[in-house]
């Protein structure tokens, strides 16, 4: 790790700055926070003349952020310091913002095949590859302090924690509409829980959707980027609206099916048997903790228990909950997903999709279960319900994989020690 220094940490109300700042503190920087909301990623004008003196006052000599601000980048290769960025958002269109090549950059993106994307196809050299990490003492800390009672409202059988992303941001409907021909045709279907082959990508490389229309329709929706920006159209087609889609599709049908069995109802009328591994069976207490709207979906409807705070109610959701569900979004397409990792830090059984770093970071069966397909995911689910010490011994050996490869420790040498750039 570079020398130590002063930093500024810039911050947007990202969920765990806190815990980054008190990191960085841990590892001897001076660590003084910048608080002010970014109205404009690339021509934020007020932003940068507050923050271009508050760096000279402090002698600050670099910036740090959760997820990449190009406002930041400018104004730090104005100040000649380096901004190190810290991505845990995918997609994040603001990598595609022209200032990403500026050479103050360090940004750190916990997706490898971003960074590979971005080196390869853009030629973007200030991009290099950090996975995410979690604090395991904070969150001790957090379950360690809350009371019996509160464990016990959040202790459940299985849980899902995050976006349904029933709200006006799904443009899917909106360029496509509902026939499900629109939807055979952009790879939707064949993606859904197919996580080793690439429809979507392939439709587009194949003309299955007319780009030219595409653009012009994603322009009146205001998808489009502008002239700051080098994303290309089927770049933001994929990530904003196919992959998205596939994301909604996902956790609908996978939540609905959670739901149809924690409510004794298998969907088909047999009822399935958990000790064989096949499905689950009988009633199970079953929870959904989203901001998202579900009127429109009475099955999950009735297990919609509202949101949780990140710092004090989300660590006893993982905690207490026998399983927990990561259902991906399918922008991320290799890396490890911050929910992962905070539900190992607080000692949660992870039942998650494949994904590739998942696989290349942590032993299946034995720190993590990963499923492939949908039906996998509720044999998986009932087995694990059923077999509690080999459960406890996966999210023990979780919990130690994330203390041992993925604290902040780790985390800020790699994005303090970049390759060269």
């Amino acid at each position: 790790m570079e020398e130590k220094m002063k930093l500024i940490l810039y911050s947007w109300n990202a969920n765990n700055e806190q815990i980054l700042a008190d990191n960085l503190s841990g590892l001897g920087f001076e660590v003084v926070w910048f608080r002010k909301e970014c109205k404009h990623y690339t021509r934020d004008m007020e932003l940068a003349m507050e923050l271009l003196p508050f760096i000279h006052a402090h002698g600050a000599e670099a910036v740090v952020s959760f997820n990449y601000f190009p406002m930041l980048s400018m104004i730090c290769n104005t100040c000649r310091i380096p901004y190190y960025a810290w991505v845990y958002d995918c997609p994040h269109f603001t990598l595609y913002a022209k200032q990403i090549a500026l050479p103050c950059n360090r940004i750190g993106i916990f997706d490898r095949e971003m960074v590979r994307h971005l080196r390869e196809d853009h030629g973007i050299d200030t991009v290099y590859h950090v996975p995410l990490a979690a604090d395991v003492p904070y969150f001790d800390g957090i379950i360690e302090q809350a009371s019996t009672e509160e464990k016990e409202r959040f202790r459940c059988d299985i849980s899902f924690v995050g976006s349904l992303y029933t709200d006006a941001h799904n443009y899917y409907d909106r360029l496509f509409g509902t026939a499900s021909k629109a939807a055979d045709e952009s790879g939707i279907h064949r993606q859904c829980f197919a996580y080793h082959e690439d429809h979507l990508g392939q439709a587009v490389l194949d003309g299955c959707i007319d780009l030219h229309m595409m653009q012009t329709q994603m322009e009146k929706l205001g998808l489009m980027l502008g002239e700051d920006y080098d994303a290309k159209p089927e770049e933001i087609l994929l990530a904003a609206v196919l992959e998205k889609k596939v994301t909604v599709e996902e956790r609908r049908i996978l939540l609905t099916r959670m739901a149809n069995y924690s409510a004794g109802n298998s969907g088909t009328g047999n009822k399935p048997d958990a000790d064989t591994g096949k499905g689950l069976g009988g009633q199970y207490d079953f929870r959904l903790y989203t901001g998202s709207d579900t009127g429109a979906l009475p099955a999950l409807d009735l297990f919609h228990h509202g949101t949780v705070d990140y710092r004090t109610q989300m660590p006893l959701v993982f905690a207490g909950s026998k399983i927990n569900l990561n259902i991906s979004l399918r922008s991320i397409h290799s890396g490890i997903p911050l929910r992962v990792l905070d539900i190992m830090a607080c000692g949660g059984f992870v039942l998650s999709n494949w994904q590739p770093e998942i696989a290349e970071y942590f032993a299946e069966g034995t720190e993590i279960v990963t499923f492939d397909s949908l039906e996998d995911c509720l044999a998986k689910a009932a087995y694990y319900l059923s077999h509690e010490e080999e459960r406890r011994q996966i999210a023990a050996n979780g919990k130690r994989k994330v203390r041992e490869a993925f604290s902040y420790l780790i985390g800020l040498d790699r994005l303090f020690s970049p390759p060269t750039l």
